[in-house]
């Protein structure tokens, strides 16, 4: 668990004790993909998406297409029926659709289906309606599932970048829009300019340049069994063959909030049924359990400035930008 995130446990009105159930083996298909939270283990955060790294406003919600629920469920319906063989992946435990980070540090909208024996990452097209491509891996062959915070190396501009670029983007809000936007406000609504300026910060306060850190958390699930990565894999971004995918929040759980209708954008949810399918596929076929860590997951980025530009610009996710829509 992280340093700055403190829980207080107190203790509540006892309540008289009524019965408890014993169950040997538990029913993965018996469980709600609702369900959050509640990791058995004692390293495990109590809250594995409790930090929210940036708000989402309504109408910035609405750029996204996956905003749309019908929509998404359509998606998913659709890829359940192209992707999902019941005969040789077995029951779906659960239909996400999170953020996928690559090796090169690029966010991608990404629907993921977990069944009992595979886990299927999906690139679909909100904007066409079709799947474009897919990647299936066997649940047995997943060797490491890392939970935790993603964070930069400690030599990484990446941080410090965002952090310039948060300034500069508070600056030019500050200075142009703002004024612009009270000046309507004023005229429409007869406010005070001075009651206006009151309410806001200003934009050249140094705390906007400063470094700024993913502040989320993620999943990565690795089948490499401990090998390092290729080199030639690792910088060749055209590749589909990395032994690793890493996983976090859709940006629209910030907006809907976390809860039992909206837990398919949530990477915690995601973590939960992953590490039940694990054991589960590791019990049945009588492999060596999956290896479970709780801790920090590293993105090896350095300078970042080609996926600072693609991951503020959103250019992994279906989007209405302006006149066009990509």
């Amino acid at each position: 668990m992280d340093r700055d995130e403190h829980h207080l446990l107190e203790e509540g009105p006892l309540e008289r004790f009524k019965g408890a159930t014993l169950q040997i083996q538990p029913d993965l298909t018996s469980r709600s993909p609702s369900a959050c939270g509640g990791f058995t283990p004692d390293n495990k955060p109590s809250k594995l998406g409790a930090l929210c790294p940036v708000s989402v406003s309504d109408l910035e919600a609405r750029e996204y297409f996956s905003s749309r629920d019908s929509l998404v469920h359509s998606a998913i319906d659709e890829c359940v029926r192209l992707f999902i063989n019941t005969n040789t992946d077995g029951e779906l435990l659960g239909a996400w659709l999170l953020t996928e980070i690559s090796l090169w540090d690029t966010e991608k909208e990404r629907i993921v289906l977990l069944t009992t024996n595979s886990m299927v990452t999906i690139k679909y097209d909100f904007i066409a309606t079709k799947a474009l491509e897919h990647q299936k891996v066997p649940l047995p062959a997943v060797d490491t599932v890392v939970v935790g915070e993603l964070i930069y190396p400690p030599g990484s501009m990446v941080p410090r970048l965002n952090g310039l670029a948060n300034g500069v983007m508070s600056v030019v809000k500050g200075c142009l829009l703002k004024p612009l936007q009270e000046r309507w406000t004023t005229s429409a609504s007869h406010m005070p300019q001075d009651n206006l300026n009151q309410q806001h910060t200003s934009p050249f306060d140094h705390v906007n340049f400063e470094p700024r850190p993913r502040n989320v958390r993620g999943v990565r699930a690795m089948w490499n069994k401990g090998e390092p990565v290729p080199f030639s894999k690792r910088w060749n971004p055209f590749t589909n063959e990395v032994p690793l995918c890493t996983y976090t929040s859709h940006p629209l759980l910030w907006h809907k909030g976390r809860d039992d209708g909206n837990t398919r954008f949530d990477v915690e949810s995601f973590a939960e049924r992953l590490t039940f399918a694990l054991d589960h596929a590791s019990a049945s076929n009588g492999n060596p359990p999956c290896k479970i860590d709780y801790q920090p997951i590293v993105l090896q980025n350095y300078v970042g400035i080609g996926s600072m530009i693609h991951n503020r610009n959103a250019l992994g996710f279906f989007k209405v930008r302006g006149k066009f829509s990509f």
